[in-house]
């Protein structure tokens, strides 16, 4: 009996070490794993990491002026009864609006290389005619007096037939005198042009580069005064700048009223545009 007692007693002992050791390895585990989790924190916020303090502000600046480049689309138009025809009236027509315009005696004279064909067409020309027949009929629904008569129209779609062809040819004429867009319309239209799709205002990119640099400054003092503002008013200083971020915004005017008109040159209002330009600063603040 005594034996028995002495070989059980030891069988417990082992399976006690046994659960013991594996109760360690899973708390072990778990620290590992907790430790891992944590880790990205603990560096973050270790006695080494900065803190970076920050404001941010959005500045504008913005330089209006009158432009000194006009853009101006003219077009002729015709229609012939054979394709060859209108191509050969519209090349000829086209020929002497170029002509008339080059021939301009201006400040800023226009060569050849500020005319620039942007659109050509040459399409078929078909006309639809119904034929309608007039009939008279005296009878009727409700009678009528003896001698009225009721007309009845009877109309049938025929086939389309082609008629002749239409051509387009569209020009771009770039104009550097601004007090004489009204003479190179005049011209123009003296000449044949027969279609004004519309006045184009704008800065030549020598000006626009300029007016660009102008705005730019203007946007970071904009930035500049409403930081020092703002540092005043929290009651820190401006350490130094973290980053700019310029966003250029320009529209040109486009007029699509443009007409000419029997006067000695047709008046042409060019205003101001404007240059704006957006900035994003993040300013480092210290106390």
């Amino acid at each position: 009996m005594g034996t028995a007692s002495c070989c059980t007693q030891r069988t417990m002992t082992d399976s006690n070490k046994w659960n013991y050791v594996t109760a360690l390895a899973i708390i072990a585990l778990v620290i590992v794993s907790v430790f891992a989790i944590t880790r990205p924190t603990t560096i973050l916020g270790g006695t080494g990491a900065t803190s970076q303090r920050t404001i941010t502000v959005n500045g504008v600046g913005t330089v209006e002026t009158a432009p000194d480049e006009a853009i101006l689309v003219l077009a002729v138009t015709n229609q012939a009864p054979t394709a060859e025809q209108a191509a050969k009236d519209n090349a000829n027509t086209a020929s002497r609006v170029v002509d008339a315009i080059l021939g301009l005696s201006l400040s800023k004279g226009i060569t050849k290389d500020d005319i620039t064909t942007i659109d050509y067409s040459l399409t078929p020309v078909y006309s639809q005619i119904d034929k309608c027949v007039t009939t008279t009929t005296t009878t009727t629904e409700v009678p009528l007096p003896p001698g009225d008569t009721k007309p009845q129209v009877t109309c049938t779609a025929t086939t389309p037939q082609l008629v002749g062809y239409a051509v387009r040819n569209a020009i771009q004429v770039t104009v550097k005198d601004m007090n004489s867009i009204g003479k190179v319309l005049d011209a123009a239209t003296g000449a044949g042009a027969n279609e004004i799709s519309g006045i184009t205002f704008t800065f030549t990119s020598g000006t626009y580069a300029n007016l660009q640099k102008q705005a730019l400054q203007n946007a970071i003092q904009d930035a500049s005064g409403q930081a020092q503002t703002m540092a005043t008013a929290l009651g820190v200083h401006i350490a130094g700048i973290v980053s700019v971020n310029p966003a250029y915004v320009y529209r040109p005017y486009i007029n699509y009223k443009a007409e000419t008109s029997g006067a000695a040159s047709t008046p042409i209002q060019t205003g101001t545009l404007q240059v704006t330009v957006n900035v994003q600063v993040i300013y480092e603040i210290s106390a």
